[in-house]
């Protein structure tokens, strides 16, 4: 594929990225419904309900989208995009519109977003002899190097979860609390940074409740002498942020110190390994290194870490088996952790950009275990 084209649009950009990777990919076109696919190529995100509501480009060039009539006020930035906006009413046979709006033949190829639920393909294939093929083949390449924009408001949001962790720290009364009373306060911080609170996360696992690396926040309270790890973020401005920190409520143990240090060693190495050339997976493998030497190993139990963007969870993914080469633009977490059941749990989370000779750093929040 040649290399990403600009234009005063990023949607439109992005569109004929696709158009491009459709005939490359053999495919005749590509349908999309609600997703965070659908808002990177039209900046609209409708919700997702059972009538039709799609997004369709063709390997030609060719682009439509489809609506219920009294939707539309959520298809705007569509239109605003230069997109075509075919609407229907209750009765009509929306996908047949859809198929015959991008001029597909009696046996297209069809690229499908990952996220389509099966009724759409089904009723598509009512009216064509259609071979289905992952979108995911084509938008993931696209959507995992981000442009300038892109980064800059990856970067706002990581220094908005920054700012979380300072107000967190400095503003909350622990002692005493539990878990779910703290993990309130931090939602509350989330949302007082820009985040958008409907689509964020946060986790508060105190003691041996962070050997759990999902933890819900429960009942348990916060005494003296825990560790305690808080891991939190979500869409700010469309793109995410995720961090973990580790820290100790009063004087920390010196086994916690003694894990503390070491997943603070794996983060770093982590990051330093960071640069255009190298493989995903070649930075677990470093990073998984680090601990598998301090005799740890068997308590990293899960991936190194997962791209980022418009979803918190997104390809590449650091874990091995993932042989995606890094290139410059790409972001994602370097998240190692040591999680001892039934004692504790130490993780350090940051998100990394890829530039053009090595890894940033997103985040700059105190890593160091600090005794509150």
């Amino acid at each position: 594929m040649s290399e990403q084209r600009t234009s005063d649009s990023p949607f439109q950009a992005r569109i004929a990225n696709v158009v491009e990777a459709l005939a490359d990919a053999d495919a005749d076109a590509m349908i999309l419904t609600p997703s965070t696919d659908f808002a990177y190529l039209t900046g609209a995100e409708p919700a997702l309900r059972e009538r039709l509501l799609a997004l369709g480009i063709t390997a030609t060039g060719t682009v439509r989208a489809i609506a219920p009539g009294f939707e539309t006020d959520a298809m705007v930035p569509v239109t605003e995009a230069g997109i075509e906006l075919i609407t229907w009413s209750d009765g009509e046979d929306a996908a047949k519109l859809l198929l015959d709006g991008l001029g597909l033949g009696a046996k297209p190829r069809i690229a499908v977003g990952a996220g389509t639920p099966m009724r759409f393909p089904l009723e598509f294939m009512r009216h064509r002899d259609i071979s289905w093929t992952a979108g995911d083949d084509i938008l993931v390449p696209l959507r995992m190097r981000k442009s300038p924009e892109e980064l800059a408001l990856l970067k706002a949001a990581a220094l908005a979860d920054d700012e979380t962790y300072r107000r967190f720290l400095t503003s909350t009364e622990f002692r005493g609390r539990t878990e779910f009373e703290v993990q309130q306060d931090l939602r509350a911080h989330l949302e007082a940074t820009g985040h958008d609170l409907a689509g964020s996360f946060s986790i508060v696992a105190a003691g041996a409740n962070a050997a759990m690396p999902h933890h819900h926040s429960g009942d348990t309270v916060l005494e003296d002498g825990m560790g305690v790890l808080t891991d939190f973020g979500g869409p700010r401005d469309g793109y995410c942020s995720d961090m973990t920190r580790t820290w100790s409520l009063g004087p920390a143990s010196a086994r916690l110190k003694e894990i503390h240090a070491i997943v603070l060693e794996a983060n770093r190495a982590g990051l330093a390994a960071v640069r255009p050339g190298v493989t995903a997976s070649s930075i677990d493998a470093i990073v998984r290194g680090v601990i598998e030497s301090a005799g740890f190993g068997e308590y990293f139990i899960h991936r190194t870490g997962h791209g980022i963007g418009l979803d918190v969870h997104e390809p590449p993914y650091l874990v091995a088996g993932d042989e995606t080469v890094l290139e410059e633009g790409m972001a994602f977490s370097i998240e190692p952790g040591i999680y001892i059941e039934g004692e504790l749990g130490v993780r350090i989370e940051d998100i990394v950009a890829v530039t053009a000779t090595g890894g940033e750093s997103l985040n700059e929040a105190d890593r160091s275990l600090l005794e509150l």
